[in-house]
């Protein structure tokens, strides 16, 4: 019954995001937000990294995962988890959101293998050009969204390098730098 609230509360707020859709290149992309979670710190860190080397300006917001005890203050990532949510539903506190609102991103890239409601919800409400991510569920979060990674032996961590690097893959093959987007499927 909650997640029914929970996905009424996601299509109403990509309804109310009134963003202009178009598909950029690697070469047009100068702003970047980084959503995941911070088991994937590491893998995550390295593809910022590599985005930041391309001259890209990044944010990055993770969820911090129960029982992660890592401490994040020296990086440049601001950590969101059920502690600093405004409700016990999962949706990020008014001043993460208003920080949020009040940027403009070329882009937000979701690097999370799993649903995970306090980053959607993110992702609902940011203002970007385009988003992009791994196809989980039946809401429209994203213009263009890898539909499968192949099957790995290894943790999630290696499912989520491949799913940068897919994204990387296709930021870069996008032809032209600007692209309406045509029938995103929006509600």
């Amino acid at each position: 019954m909650f997640d029914f609230f929970k996905k009424r509360k996601l299509k109403s707020q990509l309804k109310k995001n009134n963003r202009k859709h178009a598909f950029l290149n690697m070469e047009a992309i100068r702003t970047v937000l980084v959503l995941f979670e911070t088991s994937d710190y590491e893998v995550v860190d390295s593809f910022v990294e590599k985005l930041l080397e391309m001259g890209k300006s990044v944010d990055g917001y993770a969820f911090r995962i129960k029982d992660d005890i890592f401490d994040y203050s020296e990086t440049n990532y601001t950590i969101i988890s059920s502690k600093e949510n405004s409700e016990k539903s999962g949706i990020p506190d008014e001043k993460t959101l208003k920080q949020l609102k009040s940027q403009h991103y070329d882009v937000v890239i979701d690097l999370t293998i799993k649903e995970n409601y306090s980053l959607q919800y993110i992702l609902a409400v940011v203002n970007a050009t385009m988003t992009v991510g791994l196809k989980k569920g039946k809401l429209p979060f994203y213009d263009f969204s890898i539909s499968k990674l192949p099957k790995t032996k290894d943790s999630e961590n290696s499912q989520v390098g491949e799913l940068a690097k897919s994204i990387a893959f296709y930021l870069k093959t996008i032809k032209g730098t600007r692209c309406k987007v045509q029938g995103t499927g929006f509600l």
